[in-house]
């Protein structure tokens, strides 16, 4: 249960997300510096802290490919794109052309709505098993826990009808704001939005209204080959900045 989107601002493609994990994920996550023998690249990558599970939820390399993506679930053999390494493997491209070939090159497909993007490119894809959706993004875009393009249904929604309200009162929200972010803390405050609380919708969600409350968030820049990133829940914990060595 998570919230992504796109924008195109000072020559730079920015992705952000909030993280809201359902309650069989692990809630807590961290910021991390990849930079083995076997990375192509340098990559910061927010991920699960225990290296023994799955767990990593997205990331930008020092070539400023940055990935995102929130699980969409309509298929029992849907494989998620937080299990390892998909996201480490995404970012040993230079480009966001080339992590697209790269994601492609799974099999079985990952399945989800995703953003890639590089400084000059931004992509947004959605997959199942059997096929990916690709469109190059050309204005401000937004992706949650349903598709808008391909027809499959979230299977959450037919278990808990409240999830497909969620999904898509996130969609049309950050959708709006979105639109007229100018800034970085324009994008910190669509991750902070309180807008919909009301109704337990709300983009930033506290542990009182839902189980599945926002945990982290993350912006990253592709053209400074930033991550900005706030452990924990936005309202009350502040994003720190990332950059490589």
């Amino acid at each position: 249960m998570c919230t992504t989107a796109a924008k195109r601002l000072n020559q730079s493609w920015f992705l952000i997300k909030t993280r809201d994990p359902v309650s069989w994920m692990r809630w807590d996550d961290e910021i991390k510096l990849f930079n083995a023998r076997t990375d192509r690249f340098k990559k910061l990558i927010v991920q699960n802290p225990n290296p023994r599970e799955d767990g990593y939820y997205g990331g930008i390399n020092e070539k400023g490919v940055a990935f995102v993506s929130t699980y969409v679930h309509v298929a029992e053999n849907q494989i998620s794109y937080i299990r390892r390494p998909y996201v480490r493997l995404i970012l040993d491209a230079r480009t966001a052309k080339e992590a697209i070939k790269i994601i492609k090159s799974f099999h079985p497909r990952i399945g989800g709505n995703m953003f890639v993007a590089d400084s000059h490119e931004c992509y947004g894809i959605e997959g199942v098993p059997e096929k990916y959706y690709v469109q190059k993004i050309a204005k401000p875009a937004v992706k949650t826990n349903h598709f808008l393009h391909l027809p499959n249904r979230n299977l959450g929604f037919d278990t808990n009808p409240s999830f497909e309200k969620w999904s898509k009162d996130h969609q049309t929200r950050a959708q709006e704001l979105i639109k007229e972010a100018n800034t970085i803390e324009d994008l910190k405050n669509i991750l902070k939005d309180r807008k919909n609380a009301k109704k337990n919708t709300a983009i930033c969600t506290t542990g009182n209204e839902e189980k599945c409350f926002t945990h982290s968030a993350f912006i990253f820049d592709t053209m400074k080959k930033r991550a900005y990133y706030c452990q924990g829940n936005p309202l009350d914990r502040p994003f720190k900045q990332y950059s490589f060595p």
